[in-house]
């Protein structure tokens, strides 16, 4: 109990200190022509009118980053026994206090906006032409997916071939020990279900690396060279951070799996917390230094492709404020584009008209609240 307690009290505050430290950076992050949400001049960035939303947004998310960050060690302290739950909510506390504090900025860049005439008619991102095109998927590194799925196929071999060799009553959990604690009567659906598992895995975090690949281009029209290689840039780091990614949870799963077919067969806790911490280090890192869509990132024009004033569209639907609600949410039903940049930090979005995106998004948040209240059936007995 109370090494569970402590892995969590770990955990949490890791995740807390984390997201507190990101949150009030990514206005920073964000594209000069994007004031929370709204299509602005970049140089309307430096009036004081601008700073005032900003110096708010830093202020309440930093702060709302300590009281979270405090609450979580109180938690432990006096509550030790719910520092299960409290991994659960206190993300959705810090989600809470950035939405706090962004709707209203948002509604006061509008008005900002409008009483100040800041003009973007001639400043302005432009898509091109062929977006989908400039990030085919032939620019993804393939290799970390075929690797990993190499190394899937592999497992559900090995799982079918021990099935015979293995104990009747199957490992399906361990405790912070890393030792079994519960078991299921050997069935060959026991047996390969981890290798099923890890092969839905790899699928969805390859739709991660499509994602990123294929969401539209957004090029500067004063610098059209230099913003498409930023692009690039950006694609092909974020995209090899994803893949490597990938591999090590593809690799942890099958660990995992080894387990529960191979009698005596372990793995210290300590060593499954490496193999997912290390390789998420990178994805922190690249999307902090990188900036939005690339945005911060130094590159060599001279060496890279060019991008023709053919190639570019003369009007961008993505600009106009009126299909951005709340400056987060991208809706519009001319666009047949699924995936978008966001206007805020250095996410990538939805287009939420398009019905494979509402599918999507449906199927996600059913994900999560089945999720969610798995693990705590899960951990219920054990609290």
């Amino acid at each position: 109990m109370n090494e569970m307690n402590l892995f969590m009290f770990i955990t949490n505050i890791s995740v807390v200190l984390l997201c507190g430290a990101l949150l009030p950076v990514l206005p920073l992050l964000t594209r000069k022509s994007f004031l929370f949400g709204v299509k602005i001049p970049p140089e309307a960035q430096s009036t004081g009118e601008a700073k005032a939303l900003k110096h708010k947004y830093v202020f309440v998310t930093a702060f709302g980053g300590i009281v979270v960050f405090a609450a979580s060690i109180i938690q432990y302290v006096f509550a030790p026994n719910y520092t299960f739950y409290a991994v659960l909510l206190f993300p959705f506390v810090l989600i809470a206090i950035q939405l706090a504090v962004f709707v209203p900025n948002h509604s006061k860049a509008l008005e900002l906006k409008s009483q100040l005439g800041w003009n973007v008619s001639e400043i302005q991102y432009a898509e091109t032409i062929n977006s989908f095109t400039r990030g085919n998927l032939s620019a993804m590194p393939h290799f970390w997916y075929v690797m990993s799925l190499v190394m899937v196929i592999t497992s559900l071999i090995i799982a079918a071939v021990q099935y015979p060799n293995s104990p009747d009553m199957i490992p399906t959990h361990w405790n912070f020990n890393m030792e079994p604690d519960s078991w299921l009567p050997k069935s060959l659906g026991t047996i390969l279900m981890m290798p099923l598992i890890n092969l839905t895995i790899l699928a969805f975090m390859w739709l991660v690396g499509v994602l990123i690949e294929r969401a539209k281009l957004q090029i500067d029209h004063k610098e059209p060279a230099k913003s498409f290689a930023q692009h690039t840039k950006y694609r092909r780091l974020m995209g090899h951070s994803i893949g490597l990614l990938t591999f090590a949870i593809v690799v942890l799963c099958i660990v995992l799996g080894f387990q529960s077919i191979f009698v005596g067969f372990a793995v210290p806790l300590w060593l499954v917390m490496a193999i997912i911490i290390v390789p998420t280090i990178p994805v922190c890192v690249i999307s902090v230094r990188a900036g939005q869509g690339g945005t911060l990132l130094k590159v060599d024009v001279i060496e890279t492709d060019t991008v023709e004033n053919s190639d570019i569209t003369g009007s961008n639907a993505m600009s106009n404020d009126k299909y951005w609600a709340w400056g987060l949410f991208y809706h519009n039903p001319d666009d047949p584009a699924c995936f978008v940049g966001d206007r805020f930090g250095t996410n990538l979005g939805f287009n939420y008209s398009r019905l494979p995106v509402k599918i999507c998004v449906a199927i996600g948040v059913a994900a999560l609240i089945v999720c969610y209240v798995w693990v705590i059936l899960l951990f219920q007995p054990l609290l």
